[in-house]
């Protein structure tokens, strides 16, 4: 009767087994330590670092994104994929003619905030070539406008755009976030704060009333003067930022749209703005599901009709009255100071990107495979360094291969072929 044995599985045997069953191996294991205490030892702690390369991997690309982390190349028998089980948040929105210096703030600001487990989508029209390459290049999703929406106002489009976009994506999406691109920028992930929310949405607040100019010519205008003078002491609602869960969102941004439609999507002087502010305060739509935000303390600040004298922080990140730092900063473009630190830390730079920075921000999950081959490399590396030289200073294969032959002929073997 002939034993064939591989060396390899030698080892896992003879080591699983004491595991498995300690009192029936006991005596051979024993005597495998007594002799040659280091080869356990090794063997003990190549199985103990391979576990380690695997919390390692998962550790790593979970604080990179815990969505698109996967695990399968090294105990794929124990992980061989974690699935996706959160959904993604969303920042949406539309831009029109702007060249890259106008939107370059935006962008640069959603990088740094360092979002998690987001997708930026981006709906354009009539955009230069080079502008769309360099958003394109920070990960941004890109799609031209439909030919559809042509001579209709972007923003009262917009939300019939959103609508399209979202509609067959309830099941991707947890949170969306829509905001004017110009005008915006990031200082922290927005929705981090509304991480434990169900079904809300959030408006901003501006520091006004719709007896403001503006405000109250556009309400006016589209709804009469019995509606404005219902409404003209309730605070302006901005239509620059809004959020929610992707299902109350989408509600939204239909009712919006029907609106719209009612006074004429091509008529340059209905608002969206004055829309929103008619559902919410006439119609009193989602009256249990709002939340609002505002310059003083809400995380998502607009901050042009305020007259106040906003405070900074030692980096220049912008305080809300609370003196916590604003997520979102809608109107900036109004205040000088603002204007002023917003060129500095992110236009007066020449993409002053990380590589973690853009991997953090990673939408396409094809994009992984450069860090998994990385961190693949690395560990393959380290692992057959510590092999090598570790086998070349204690393993003795002879020896261990003998004291195998010995003790498997006691089981009634009658030889013993040794696999390479």
């Amino acid at each position: 009767m002939i034993l064939k044995l591989n060396k390899l599985y030698i080892l896992n045997y003879i080591l699983f087994c004491q595991i498995l069953n300690p009192k029936k191996s006991q005596t051979p294991i024993i005597y495998l330590i007594n002799q040659n205490y280091h080869i356990f030892l090794l063997m003990f702690l190549i199985i103990i670092f391979n576990l380690m390369k695997e919390i390692f991997l998962i550790v790593l690309l979970f604080s990179i994104n815990p969505i698109k982390c996967k695990s399968n190349f090294f105990l794929g028998s124990t992980m061989k994929k974690i699935k996706e089980n959160i959904k993604k948040n969303l920042i949406i929105g539309v831009i029109e003619r702007y060249s890259w210096i106008k939107i370059k703030p935006f962008f640069i600001s959603y990088i740094k905030a360092k979002f998690k487990n987001c997708d930026c989508v981006i709906f354009y029209r009539k955009i230069k070539y080079d502008t769309l390459n360099k958003i394109r290049s920070l990960g941004v999703i890109t799609f031209e406008i439909p030919k559809q929406y042509n001579g209709m106002k972007i923003n009262n489009c917009r939300y019939k755009i959103y609508e399209d976009y979202l509609s067959d994506k309830l099941d991707k999406y947890n949170m969306v976030l829509h905001a004017d691109i110009r005008d915006t920028y990031f200082q922290k992930d927005v929705f981090k704060f509304f991480k434990n929310k169900k079904k809300f949405i959030g408006i901003a607040l501006e520091d006004g009333y719709i007896t403001d100019k503006f405000a109250s010519s556009w309400m006016t205008n589209q709804y009469g003067k019995e509606i404005y003078e219902k409404l003209k002491n309730k605070t302006i609602i901005c239509s620059g930022t809004i959020w929610g869960t992707v299902d109350k969102f989408l509600e939204l941004a239909k009712y919006i749209w029907k609106e719209i439609e009612k006074k004429s999507p091509y008529n340059y002087s209905i608002h969206d703005q004055t829309c929103e502010a008619y559902l919410i305060y006439h119609k009193n739509m989602f009256n249990d599901c709002i939340i609002t935000s505002d310059i003083y303390s809400g995380p998502v600040i607009t901050v042009g009709l305020s007259n106040k004298n906003f405070s900074y922080d030692s980096e220049d990140n912008l305080l809300n009255f609370k003196g916590d730092i604003a997520a979102v900063i809608h109107q900036y473009d109004r205040k000088p100071k603002m204007v002023e630190i917003v060129k500095k830390k992110f236009i007066n730079i020449s993409y002053n990107i990380t590589l973690i920075d853009l991997i953090a921000n990673k939408n396409n999950e094809d994009d992984y495979i450069y860090i998994k081959y990385l961190i693949y490399i690395i560990c393959i590396i380290i692992i057959t360094f510590i092999f090598i030289f570790s086998l070349r200073k204690y393993l003795n294969q002879k020896e261990l291969i003998k004291i195998i032959k010995k003790k498997v002929k006691r089981k009634g073997y009658t030889k013993i072929n040794i696999l390479k």
